[in-house]
Parts: C-alpha cells; sequence; structure tokens
C-alpha cells in the first residue's frame, strides 16, 4: 500500500462489547477478567480503559495543580547529577565538565572529603555558572548550611537540606530537633532556597509500594508543618521552603501516576489548613531520582534501561528536578564514562524526545488519569491511617512504617524468586560468564541481592558448578525443558552441560560415565518419566550412590512418595521458588568442595 493510500485510512467505530467478545474468543472462551492484573497497591488493572473510566471528565485539567500559574508553558527540569571525586581538584574538574556538557545544576557530594577549608571556594567558583544548587545528602548539605553568611549566597537557589524521618534511625526524636535549628539557620543563610526536604526514596528503596510513598511523604509533610509551626512559622513559609523527592521505579505507569498524584494530594492537605490554591501552585517543588531498589550488579548494562525508563516517566510526571543513576552505582564502580550515559539520558529525552515542550504529556490518557485517581485514594486512606495511629512520628518509632514496608518487600521477593515478575539479566536470562564485582554494593536491601548471594557463593567454589542434563529420546520432544533448565540453574551461577539423545540405557550410562557429575537433571516428557524413570535413578546410582537426581517438571502429587522413595531427589519446574532450589542445589557442589579440601 502506498504512502498516501495510507493517509485515506480510516477505521470504523468499535464499541467496548465487540472488543470483549474478540478478547474472549482470542483468550479461547476465558473470561476477560483472566487479564486483569493486581498492583504491590491492592489495584486492579484491566486490559482496556476507555472514556468512562476518567475521573470527573469535566474538569480534568484541574485534577493536576501543575499544569497552571508556572506550567502553563512547557516545563522544563533540571539535570542534577550528583558528582564524586576524591579529592577537591578532581570534584572541581568534574563539576565543571559536567556543567559544560548538559547538566544544568550544580550538585554535588562531599563524601569523605574534608569540607572546611576547601568548601567556601569551591562554591564561590562555580556560582559562575549561574545554576541552581541542588543536595538532599546529609553531610554535603549540612556541610554547605553551617558555612557563614556571605553576601553572594543571598541570590542562591535550588534545594539544599535532607530529611531526618526517611534515614535509618527512625526513632530518634532528638534528630528533629537537631534539623529544626539547621533549618532556621538556613533560612537566614538561603532565604531564596528550599531546606525542608521531605525524601521518600529511603521508603521506596527499602521495597515500599506506590501508594505508602505517598502515605509517608503526605504524613511527613505534615509532621515538619506542625513542628514549625510551633516555632512561629507561617503555613505558607513551610510549604514555600518544603520540597519533596521520590524514587522512581520501573512500572513506568504506577510511577507517573505516582507523582501526579502527589501534587493533588499535596494541594488537598494545604487547602485543609486554609491555604489558597492559587498560592499552593507555586509551593510544590518535586525532584526524582532512578530506583536503587530495582538495579543488579550482574549484567548491570541492563540498568541503563532501566534507568532510562525511570528517567522517562519521571519526566513525564512532571518533576523539576531529575537525578538518573550512573549503571554501575550499585556496585561502587562508578565512572566518567557510566556519569556521561546518565547525563546523556536525560538530555535525549529533552533535546531529541523533545519532552520538554510538552505541557503534562500523561494529561488526557484514559489509563494515566484513571490510575492517578487511585493511586490517589489509596494513598489518602493510608494516610489517615498514619494520621488515626498519631502520625508520622508515632508511625515509625512504633516499627509499624517498617513493618508495612517489609511486607510489601517480601512479596517482591517471592515473586521474583517465582519469576512472577522478571529482571533480566538475574532471575532470568542470566550470563554465567559474568563475575560479581569485588567492590561493595551501595545498597544492601536491593531486590537483586538474594540472586547475587547465590551467584557469589558458586563464584566462591574451587570448582566450577557443573550439572548434567540428560536429555531422553529425540532433541525436539526434550530441548523445552532442557533449555528452561539450563536458564533456571544459570541464575544461581551453575552450569549445564547436556547430553546427547538418550535413546536408551547404555547411551544413559556412557554419559554418566563420562562426566561423574554430582548432580543431574533428567529432561523428557511426563510419559516417559513414567516408563523409565526407576530404570533411570536405579541406573545412575549403581555407578554412585552419592548422586543426586532431578528431574524436569513438576512432580504428579500421586507420585512423590514413591519416586522419592526409589532415590529421586526432587525436580525443576516453572513458577518455582528459584531462590530456595538453588540455595538446597548450591550446597552439593559446596560440601563436594569442602570433602575434598578435607
Amino acid at each position: 500500500m502506498k504512502l498516501s493510500d495510507m493517509k485515506d485510512q480510516s477505521f470504523s467505530h468499535r464499541t467496548l462489547t465487540e472488543w470483549q467478545e474478540a478478547a474472549e474468543k482470542a483468550l479461547k472462551g476465558k473470561g476477560i477478567s483472566t487479564l486483569h492484573t493486581s498492583t504491590y497497591e491492592n489495584i486492579d488493572l484491566k486490559p482496556l480503559f476507555t472514556e468512562v473510566d476518567v475521573p470527573h471528565r469535566d474538569r480534568v485539567k484541574d485534577y493536576i495543580p501543575n499544569i497552571e500559574g508556572k506550567y502553563e508553558r512547557a516545563s522544563k527540569w533540571y539535570i542534577a547529577q550528583s558528582i564524586k571525586r576524591d579529592s577537591w581538584k578532581e570534584l572541581t574538574t568534574a563539576v565543571q565538565d559536567a556543567l559544560s556538557r548538559g547538566q544544568n545544576c550544580l550538585s554535588f557530594s562531599i563524601g569523605d572529603l574534608q569540607h572546611e577549608e576547601h568548601l567556601f571556594p569551591f562554591l564561590k567558583e562555580m556560582i559562575g555558572f549561574d545554576t541552581p544548587i541542588f543536595s538532599i545528602d546529609k553531610k554535603t548539605s549540612l556541610s554547605i548550611l553551617a558555612m557563614e553568611e556571605v553576601p553572594e549566597w543571598k541570590g542562591m537557589n535550588g534545594i539544599v537540606g535532607f530529611d531526618p524521618l526517611s534515614e535509618e534511625e527512625w526513632s530518634d526524636e532528638d534528630r528533629l530537633e537537631e534539623w529544626m535549628k539547621s533549618v532556621e539557620g538556613a533560612d537566614k543563610l538561603f532565604p531564596e532556597v528550599k531546606t525542608i526536604i521531605v525524601n521518600s526514596a529511603p521508603y521506596h528503596n527499602k521495597g515500599a509500594s506506590a501508594t505508602q510513598e505517598l502515605a509517608y511523604s503526605l504524613s511527613e509533610g505534615v509532621a515538619y508543618i506542625e513542628a514549625l509551626s510551633e516555632k512561629g512559622w507561617t503555613l505558607e513559609k513551610a510549604a514555600e521552603k518544603m520540597h519533596f523527592h521520590f524514587a522512581v521505579g520501573s512500572h513506568f505507569f504506577m510511577e507517573i501516576a505516582k507523582i501526579r498524584a502527589f501534587k493533588k494530594l499535596w494541594q488537598e492537605v494545604l487547602s485543609s489548613y486554609g491555604m489558597e490554591k492559587d498560592v499552593i501552585s507555586r509551593t510544590i517543588s518535586i525532584s526524582a531520582e532512578t530506583s536503587r531498589f530495582n538495579k543488579s550488579t550482574l549484567d548491570s548494562y541492563v540498568n541503563m534501561l532501566r534507568g532510562g525508563g525511570e528517567a522517562f516517566s519521571a519526566i513525564l510526571a512532571g518533576v523539576d528536578y531529575l537525578v538518573v543513576a550512573p549503571f554501575n552505582e550499585v556496585s561502587g564502580n562508578v565512572n566518567p564514562f557510566s556519569e556521561r550515559i546518565a547525563r546523556n539520558t536525560q538530555l535525549i529525552l529533552g533535546e531529541e524526545a523533545h519532552l520538554d515542550k510538552v505541557i503534562d504529556p500523561g494529561g488526557g490518557s484514559y489509563y494515566v488519569e484513571w490510575l492517578s485517581e487511585e493511586v490517589g485514594k489509596v494513598a489518602w486512606k493510608e494516610f489517615q491511617r498514619i494520621d488515626e495511629k498519631g502520625g508520622m512520628l508515632v508511625s515509625l518509632k512504633d516499627g509499624f512504617i517498617e513493618s508495612q514496608i517489609t511486607r510489601v518487600r517480601e512479596t517482591r521477593i517471592i515473586d521474583l524468586a517465582t519469576r512472577k515478575n522478571s529482571m533480566i539479566g538475574t532471575n532470568i536470562y542470566a550470563n554465567l560468564e559474568e563475575n560479581l564485582p569485588d567492590t561493595q554494593s551501595t545498597s544492601e536491601e536491593r531486590l537483586s541481592l538474594p540472586f547475587e548471594d547465590l551467584r557469589s557463593r558458586a563464584q566462591k567454589l574451587t570448582r566450577k558448578p557443573v550439572a548434567g542434563l540428560i536429555g531422553l529420546g529425540e532433541l525436539k520432544t526434550h530441548k523445552p525443558r532442557a533449555d528452561f533448565v539450563k536458564g533456571f540453574l544459570a541464575t544461581g551461577g551453575i552450569h549445564a552441560h547436556q547430553s546427547q539423545a538418550s535413546m536408551s540405557k547404555e547411551d544413559l550410562l556412557h554419559f554418566i560415565e563420562d562426566t561423574r557429575y554430582p548432580y543431574y537433571v533428567v529432561c523428557g516428557k511426563d510419559e516417559e518419566y513414567l516408563d523409565q524413570l526407576s530404570m533411570i535413578v536405579e541406573s545412575i546410582h549403581q555407578i554412585d550412590g552419592d548422586i543426586v537426581i532431578d528431574i524436569a517438571g513438576k512432580i504428579p502429587d500421586e507420585k512423590r512418595s514413591k519416586w522419592e522413595r526409589m532415590g529421586l531427589n526432587g525436580s525443576i519446574y516453572n513458577k518455582q521458588n528459584i531462590l530456595k532450589k538453588m540455595d538446597e542445589l548450591l550446597t552439593i557442589w559446596e560440601e563436594g568442595n569442602d570433602s575434598e579440601k578435607a
């Protein structure tokens, strides 16, 4: 078909009922409900959304407050990559280089550097770039806020501060008082800088759901307003100095909805205090960072893709500052190349994808508008629940927040272990030629960590762990299960050696005699197991009674006891808990290595 003909084509209108009928036909009689998915926020997602799902259809524009006032033109965001080096000279050079290559925000981390004599001249030199400053790192922010008052700082704007409530020592109330003193001092030193930070990234990176993040952010915001009001701060002043920071995960639309919903919810909070709507829209300030929770030191280049998608969703949601972490940050191997890729990710989204030229790109989408509303409703209920318990300080101190996050995190890990969810290079499509880096990870609660622990155990073995795969019958009949087993074993660092087609007992014994592995998996069809499994297990154990034998595929319940009595260890099958199974299997080689050393 010619392009000119394609332009003249039109599509006939179809009703939702017609679509449902077509979908059920494709599903071979299964209901549409089988296409629904449930999220960690307990929100049921349909496969299709239409205009009737849009909340407030007559006033959609009013749902998201950030498309008014300062957002009447396409909004731009600040690239706020945090730069860290081992000396002040290196840091100065690196920051200057970043600012000359597209970064439009002064963001850096002091780390272990001594700042007393060097911070002032460093900042004085950076003022010439005329960019806002962005720091939510505690040590860096405290160092900046502790400087003496200098006339040049009066015009500085941006974000400098830290969040004492989302830090690790949640029950330490004295830290809140210490924080308030620094905030009051910072108000005089940097009158144009936002210094009250609500940082929900620590909750996200412990495994919290999107609605939990929102509820905790709202609760923290209220706690800070109440604390500052006792010090004589007005509502307007507290709100003007407040900034919210989020981490953005890989659930693309959920993350868009999370940030969009927050803008509406925080507006509701401030409105309940009596603040005018036009004033509220000028105070809302949001930044985001790409998630650490879903990054892996295994197949680390995949982190580039994860970070790119997360940056995309954050920009669509309308953040003011964005931090894209280098793909190798979790392994502690950040270098100029990975920093450049992270920075260029944002530059591409702005200057090549033109996302800086669109107002509220997600606005009007049936699905995005509906999901924003649903996320907001669930988060508001959780916020009210915390308020009824006495607020965020009480909920942190009594362990309620931590227990709620732990529940979600454990569910996420189980879903990854059973491959309900996929993490490329970690629980699926693992690269056995890859070794874990020697450097220490920067995050000890990442989702991939249990799998990395397995790979680390395999990596420490004296001899490479190899399993034998016995393929029964022709290749085409056993290959699907053999391929599945290879991928399954690879997630724990175990290699697989597949036999030629085993057509007889002699073929089987020849493979076992040649290889003498401590572990074998029999791969075949279910009917072959019924006919040959007893002979196979008996023959292998005649050669070596210590060999561990599994089959590929789930063991029928009615056969389990009998097959275990004849010497079968177990099986490898779809939706099995990989972590539990691989922990069991790696023990085979670990005990074998120990006996060899003895």
